[in-house]
C-alpha cells in the first residue's frame, strides 16, 4: 500500500485575542484528529482512483506569544512570563 501526505492548515483571523475561546476551534480539531490517529478513516483519493485508510497527527503549531499561552496553559503574562527563561526572567 503506498503512504499518502496531506497538509492541512488553519488560521484563525479576529481582531481581539480569542483567549480561553480559542477551544470553540480547538476542540473539534483534538477530537477529529484523535479519531484520525487511532481509527483513520477511509477517503477517495481522485487522482488515484483509489479509497484508502488515512490517519492524521498534529506536528507543530505556529502562533502569536500570547495565543501560544493559550495553547500551552502556560502563562505569558507578568512575572516570568518567559517560557524559555522562566525563573531567570527578569520582571522589570
Amino acid at each position: 500500500m503506498k503512504q499518502k501526505y496531506m497538509m492541512l492548515s488553519m488560521m484563525i483571523f479576529n481582531p481581539r485575542q480569542l483567549g480561553n475561546d480559542i477551544d470553540v476551534y480547538r476542540s473539534p480539531l483534538i477530537e477529529d484528529l484523535k479519531l484520525m490517529w487511532y481509527h483513520g478513516v477511509e477517503v477517495f483519493d481522485k487522482f488515484g482512483n483509489e479509497t484508502f485508510k488515512m490517519h492524521a497527527m498534529l506536528f507543530c503549531t505556529i502562533n502569536d506569544f500570547p495565543i501560544y499561552g493559550n495553547l500551552s496553559g502556560y502563562s505569558v503574562k507578568g512575572h516570568k512570563a518567559c517560557p524559555i527563561y522562566k525563573e531567570d526572567t527578569a520582571s522589570q
